[in-house]
C-alpha cells in the first residue's frame, strides 16, 4: 500500500512539472513573437547650402538666311569664326568653347488660298557654348560675342567649379536633421530608435539664374557693358533614413 501511494505521488509530481513548463512556455510565447517583429520609423530631411558661384556658362549663336544652303552656310561660318576668334583674343581657352548646335532648315512660304508652299531659301543656325571661369570677364565676353556677330544669346548659367565640399556639408546637415526628427517622433511615441536599417540620399546642385535671351542686338555696340549679377547657387541634399524601433 505504501509503494502504491509513493508511485501515485511521483506521477502527480511529474504531471504538475510538465504543466508548469508548458504554462511557462505559453506565457513566454507572445513576448517572444513581439520582440521578433521589430517596427520601423522612416524619416526624411533636406538641407541646403548656399555659396557664391565661381563660374558661368552662356551660349551665343548666329542665325543666317540665304537663297541657297551654301549662301546661308557661308554667312553663318564667317560670323561664327569672328565670334570664336574674338573670344580667344580676350583670353578664352579653346577647351571652353564648344559647338552645341548646328542646323540647316529649308524655309517655305505657305499659300493659304490653294494650300501650296514655295521654297524661298534656307536657314542655318549655329550655337557656341562658352564656359567662363572668371566672372569678372563674363559681361565683356558676352558683349564681345554680340559685337562680333552673334544674334542669339542664352544664359549665363552660374555654377561651382568644385561643389564636392559643399555636397558633403549638405549631406551632413541633412542626416543631422533626420536624426533629430527621428528622436522627436520616437520620444513622443514612447519608443527608441535602435539602429539604422537603410539610408537613401540624393544631392543636387541647381544652377543660378539665367539672363534672358535678347531678340534685338542692333544697338548693343553703343550701350554700356552688359551687367551681370551672379547671386548665389544652392547645393541641396535629401536623405531618407529607416530606423528600427
Amino acid at each position: 500500500m505504501q509503494r502504491a501511494y509513493t508511485t501515485w505521488r511521483r506521477t502527480v509530481t511529474v504531471a504538475l512539472g510538465v504543466l508548469l513548463v508548458l504554462g511557462a512556455l505559453g506565457a513566454a510565447a507572445p513576448a517572444y513573437a513581439q520582440s521578433d517583429e521589430a517596427g520601423t520609423l522612416v524619416v526624411s530631411a533636406r538641407a541646403e547650402i548656399k555659396a557664391e558661384p565661381d563660374m558661368a556658362v552662356f551660349t551665343v549663336g548666329v542665325e543666317t538666311r540665304g537663297e541657297t544652303v551654301e549662301e546661308a552656310r557661308a554667312a553663318n561660318a564667317e560670323a561664327m569664326q569672328a565670334i570664336h576668334a574674338r573670344l580667344l583674343a580676350l583670353g578664352a581657352d579653346e577647351r571652353d568653347l564648344k559647338t552645341r548646335n548646328l542646323r540647316i532648315n529649308a524655309e517655305w512660304h505657305y499659300n493659304p488660298n490653294d494650300g501650296t508652299r514655295t521654297l524661298i531659301g534656307y536657314v542655318v543656325s549655329h550655337s557656341l557654348e562658352v564656359t567662363v571661369r572668371d566672372l569678372a570677364v563674363l559681361g565683356p565676353w558676352i558683349d564681345a560675342a554680340v559685337k562680333a556677330g552673334a544674334n542669339q544669346l542664352s544664359g549665363p548659367v552660374f555654377g561651382l567649379s568644385n561643389s564636392e565640399e559643399l555636397e558633403m556639408m549638405a549631406l551632413t546637415e541633412a542626416v543631422r536633421k533626420a536624426r533629430a526628427k527621428a528622436d522627436t517622433i520616437a520620444r513622443a511615441a514612447g519608443v527608441f530608435p535602435r539602429r539604422v536599417v537603410s539610408i537613401h540620399e540624393s544631392v543636387s546642385t541647381p544652377v543660378g539664374g539665367a539672363l534672358q535671351a535678347r531678340a534685338a542686338f542692333d544697338a548693343v555696340a553703343e550701350v554700356a557693358s552688359t551687367p551681370v549679377a551672379p547671386g548665389e547657387v544652392s547645393v541641396t541634399a535629401t536623405v531618407t533614413i529607416t530606423f528600427e524601433i
